[in-house]
């Protein structure tokens, strides 16, 4: 990427331009507080759901609801997002601490690595929730060496099969990063930013989908559900025509006999062309990790959004829209907390963080550092004249260790002691579980 990319050099309707700025930060504010919202109901089918919040309602500012008190939720801490706005961040922080100038995938796995072992250093974030198939890949020993390379030797070594939603609930800020850039570079950066940790190409055309959606919706140019449509169809045969295009390349070496396989359009097209939430079986605890899941509960809500959005008067506002989409998102368990980050970024783009529920953004936990950050990758893609300057390789925060020295073994062991104690005491006070509880989450929990 170079110096010149940005909105101020798009040729774009000049409605867009008072808007743009509310967009971006409804689409990453969007993303963290489904993230925040979907803590709640993470991993539970549909019945615990209902027991735990009988109201079936949310509130992040005071008296904020009560995380239900289990052995997943007592590790977190309620009104925070979770590691999905986390890896958001690392994207976006190796973007403008470059001031925009470069956006590399092998500085993305530097702070991937380094948010394994440290977490988010500038909040003093621990590393929580991480999945198995970042946890692997970022991990190998020869990950920095060549993380593409690793991450698709861990995905073959899955035979193939392992399509968690990881590189997916992450990828919203390229939407707004590659503002200034094609579609087809869109899709390539997005491509390259899944492969990081996620080669299967069910994980990259789902990267590719939300990516361009999110930086169509910014510039104005996706504003139906025709253009949804459309962007669906785009993104597939870019797909297929990219890896058609990788497996000539790769044809003949021994490492990498054959990259991909034939891209199954049917699968695909099922996913993103669901007419309810329940088609999606959200809460199926074998496949509630599965990357088109989450694709298609962030389509479906995106559709749900438009159609409403579309249909008010001009002096109508959707003031309460993205929280009713979003709780009864979350309402249907499963993956929760990653298909409300993907999500909430989309409906967000589209409706822009003025629509956003106070009684959640304003009770955020960070939600005004947030929304700084917000307006430090505005500044540095230079899409608006209204926010104060902001250079991002003078931001500690974005720096690889967040601006403070990274923990020593003895530091990370006094916080992890610390973490379990806390842990411990909250889990003593939670009715007993099933042993198996955590065992079947595991199982097929792949990240």
């Amino acid at each position: 990427m170079d110096e010149s990319s940005g909105l101020e050099f798009l040729d774009v309707h000049p409605f867009v331009r008072p808007t743009v700025l509310d967009r971006v930060r409804g689409t990453i504010i969007g993303g963290a507080l489904g993230d925040a919202v979907g803590l709640y109901t993470e991993f539970l089918s549909k019945d615990l759901v209902r027991d735990a919040y009988p109201e079936g309602k949310f509130q992040l500012v005071e008296p904020a609801t009560e995380l239900r008190n289990d052995g997943h939720r007592n590790k977190f801490v309620k009104t925070a997002w979770t590691d999905d706005t986390d890896h958001a961040l690392l994207l976006l922080f190796s973007f403008v601490h470059t001031d925009g100038k470069f956006l590399r995938p092998t500085d993305f796995a530097k702070r991937l690595q380094f948010w394994c072992e440290q977490g988010l250093r500038c909040l003093d974030r621990l590393p929580l929730g991480l999945g198995r198939t970042v946890g692997s890949v970022v991990c190998d020993n020869k990950f920095l060496d060549d993380p593409i390379g690793t991450a698709y030797r861990h995905w073959r070594n899955s035979n193939c099969n392992a399509a968690p939603n990881g590189s997916l609930m992450r990828t919203h800020p390229l939407g707004i990063i590659c503002l200034g850039l094609t579609l087809e570079e869109t899709f390539q950066l997005a491509a390259d930013f899944s492969r990081v940790t996620h080669a299967d190409p069910r994980c990259i055309v789902s990267c590719c989908l939300s990516t361009a959606l999110i930086r169509g919706m910014l510039r104005g140019e996706v504003t139906s559900e025709q253009d949804v449509d459309e962007m669906i169809t785009r993104s597939a045969l870019w797909v297929k025509t990219w890896m058609e295009e990788e497996n000539h390349l790769k044809e003949g070496t021994m490492e990498l006999p054959q990259l991909y396989s034939t891209f199954d359009h049917e699968e695909y097209d099922k996913h993103v062309h669901v007419e309810s939430l329940d088609e999606l079986e959200l809460d199926d605890s074998m496949k509630m990790g599965y990357v088109y899941k989450t694709l298609g509960a962030g389509i479906f809500m995106l559709r749900c959004a438009m159609r409403r959005v579309n249909h008010l008067s001009l002096c109508e506002q959707p003031n309460a829209l993205f929280e009713e989409l979003i709780t009864s998102l979350v309402l249907q368990g499963g993956d929760a907390d990653t298909n409300a980050t993907a999500a909430g970024a989309l409906v967000g783009a589209l409706l822009g963080y003025s629509q956003l529920p106070s009684k959640w953004k304003d009770g955020l936990m960070h939600g005004q550092w947030l929304l700084h950050k917000c307006n430090g990758l505005a500044s540095v893609v230079r899409i608006s004249p209204f926010i104060p300057p902001y250079k991002g390789s003078s931001d500690t925060d974005a720096a690889l260790d967040g601006g403070k020295p990274p923990l020593n073994r003895q530091q990370l062991y006094d916080r992890e002691h610390a973490f379990m104690m806390e842990y411990m005491t909250k889990t003593e006070m939670a009715a007993r579980v099933k042993k198996n509880s955590s065992g079947w989450v595991d199982k097929w929990f792949r990240k």
